[in-house]
């Protein structure tokens, strides 16, 4: 009987201090009104019909895809809670983020002002496309997260959402609407998780739906002095969906894609502009210039946000997939996310003949330099991505740099060990397959996956001894596969022609024009103004060919020991000569195709390059 009734109070107590029925039927029904804006602030209204389970109310620390924590409670203020009669509950807020709520089984509203994050004073600045924007009877960027909390453990539960509007701005965004008519519309999400991945822009239409195969391809545009339009921005799309569709061989993974482009004629409060992915959609913010400036922009950012449809949305570990919007716990592999990504976003355009080969690899050229200027490049990526909030924040831009020439370096990895069978675009669709949006690997037994699935055992040491360890990258091994030389550093002999001023007289002769700034072996030589050179080496000296001649002298002075010119003077034909002066430079980050690439090489190149 005492342990009975031991059992009955110690029910009792934990009932009292946090434990609370659970309410299948639990909703949340969230309202806003787009009609009544304060100072570019908005009221936000829950109301629910059960109580929760949960006497924690919270907005997120950082969402999915930005790496790096915003508080969004920051810009929440006056909350207030009400229970079924109307009257107020106790509220207290633990911190930037999160509010306890008194009486929380007597809970049946709560109201509280939302301001927008691109205008705001506060620090650490919101990236715009992962914040909000009011704008008054104009444009509002409604990244859901910025808006609508949760109750803590409750990120499973449904919304609804029911957006009071102005009748002459229209909601673009992926979700669906339940019902609605010109001045309300009403979404249903299955989840948090959802209505974080699912950003809606209210403005005038300018909207455009184009079908890709069997994706419906939805485009909305806000350019504020209309320098762009949905209708040229969608075909610009539609050619790099046309070729990431031929790169994943002929399926684009969803059946519908939103794109949502914010084009600005102010500068950027956070300081940088670019977009934000998601499963069905990508939120951009970008400067508004003339389509020939930004159409190739818009083109290259969108290669790279829909290709997240595989990784890290139908690839990823735990962390991602588990993901802590309060206390996040990060994945060691960005260099799968960010620079698998990347890499594709570029590969499929130049396959596609979107860019040129020289575009390409002036590109891959320029992330080796800015990997190594910018960045640690003796840094382990996995360590790099499992600090990249904190420790080394400063870091994160070069996954989309080194990042990158990881994933091509994997890449050749695989097309050389297959013969060019296989390849990492292979290696991402069969990960795809195995794991999928509902299924998630172990962030420690990724290596060990990919080792089993290509079968391929040098790709398992590149990344143990690569990507996991701080050894020194291959860059120059890597691009030596395919015929391409880089070289950290080089030595470069040319020789000079004395550094004096030539011109072409009315006889269409060759002459010095000036010695003012002539070096030591042009005094050397003997020059004199007015000299008209006649033949150097023994070639007579033309108005056609005299650049062939210098160049050929001075980029390759191991062919001419001596430097003999026949030149008139006064009249009078002098023979002038010098030894050679053989000079040398350093030049860093040598980059170029060989011109005499093996038929290994070659092939590798083709099976690489040329789809």
């Amino acid at each position: 009987m005492k342990n009975y009734l031991l059992l009955i109070i110690l029910i009792s107590v934990l009932c009292n201090t946090k434990c609370f029925s659970q309410d299948k039927t639990f909703q949340y029904h969230y309202n806003i009104d787009l009609n009544n804006v304060e100072e570019d602030k908005l009221e936000v209204s829950l109301t629910i019909d059960s109580p929760p389970l949960s006497d924690i109310f919270q907005f997120p620390a950082i969402v999915p895809g930005t790496y790096k924590i915003y508080d969004f409670g920051r810009f929440v203020s006056n909350l207030i809670a009400y229970d079924s009669k109307g009257k107020t509950i106790e509220v207290n807020k633990l911190n930037e983020n999160q509010y306890k709520i008194a009486n929380i089984t007597d809970l049946s509203k709560i109201q509280y002002i939302v301001d927008d994050t691109w205008d705001s004073s506060l620090p650490n600045k919101v990236f715009e496309p992962a914040g909000t924007n009011i704008e008054e009877e104009d444009v509002f960027v409604i990244n859901n997260h910025g808006f609508f909390g949760y109750f803590d453990g409750m990120e499973n539960f449904p919304f609804h959402i029911e957006v009071k509007k102005p009748s002459n701005l229209y909601g673009g965004s992926a979700l669906t609407r339940a019902k609605g008519d010109a001045t309300t519309d009403h979404f249903n999400v299955i989840n948090y998780h959802r209505l974080v991945d699912n950003p809606i822009i209210y403005t005038e239409a300018d909207t455009i739906t184009l079908n890709v195969g069997t994706t419906k391809v939805f485009v909305s545009i806000y350019s504020p002095n209309n320098k762009l339009n949905a209708d040229l921005v969608g075909q610009k799309l539609i050619d790099v969906l046309e070729a990431q569709k031929t790169f994943l061989k002929d399926q684009l993974p969803t059946d519908h894609y939103s794109f949502l482009i914010y084009l600005t004629d102010k500068p950027s409060v956070s300081g940088a502009m670019g977009a934000l992915e998601h499963w069905n959609c990508s939120f951009y913010f970008l400067p508004e210039e003339s389509p020939s400036v930004i159409l190739p922009v818009i083109q290259e950012i969108a290669a790279h946000e829909f290709f997240h449809i595989i990784t890290p949305l139908s690839i990823h570990s735990e962390e991602i997939a588990n993901f802590d919007y309060m206390e996040p716990k990060m994945s060691k592999h960005l260099w799968l996310y960010e620079g698998v990504t990347e890499y594709f976003a570029g590969l499929a355009l130049v396959q596609n003949n979107l860019i040129d080969e020289e575009t390409y690899l002036d590109a891959l050229r320029g992330k080796i330099i800015t990997a190594k200027s910018t960045y640690q490049d003796d840094l382990p990526f996995t360590e790099l991505s499992k600090k990249c909030l904190d420790e080394y924040g400063s870091e994160y831009g070069n996954v989309y740099q080194k990042g990158a020439i990881i994933g091509l370096a994997l890449d050749l990895i695989l097309l050389e060990n297959s013969k060019g069978k296989y390849n990492l675009r292979d290696l991402m669709l069969e990960l795809s397959t195995t794991y999928g949006s509902d299924r998630s690997f172990k962030d420690d037994q990724l290596f060990n996956v990919i080792d089993s699935i290509t079968g391929v055992p040098e790709v398992k040491v590149f990344l143990e001894k690569f990507v996991d360890a701080p050894n020194t990258f291959p860059y120059t091994e890597t691009f030596e596969k395919v015929g391409i030389t880089y070289n950290p550093e080089e030595i470069n002999t040319f020789a000079t022609f004395g550094n004096i001023g030539i011109s072409i007289n009315d006889e269409d002769e060759i002459f010095v024009e000036d010695v003012v700034d002539m070096d030591e072996f042009g005094k050397q030589i003997g020059y004199q103004t007015g000299d008209v050179l006649l033949k150097m080496n023994n070639t007579p000296v033309t108005m056609e060919n005299i650049g062939d001649l210098m160049n050929n002298y001075i980029n390759h002075p191991e062919k001419f020991p001596k430097l003999k010119l026949q030149v008139r003077r006064n009249g009078k034909i002098i023979n002038l000569k010098s030894k050679t002066l053989i000079l040398e430079e350093k030049e860093y980050d040598v980059f170029y195709k060989e011109e005499n690439p093996s038929k290994e090489q070659q092939f590798l190149y083709r099976q690489w390059l040329q789809k």
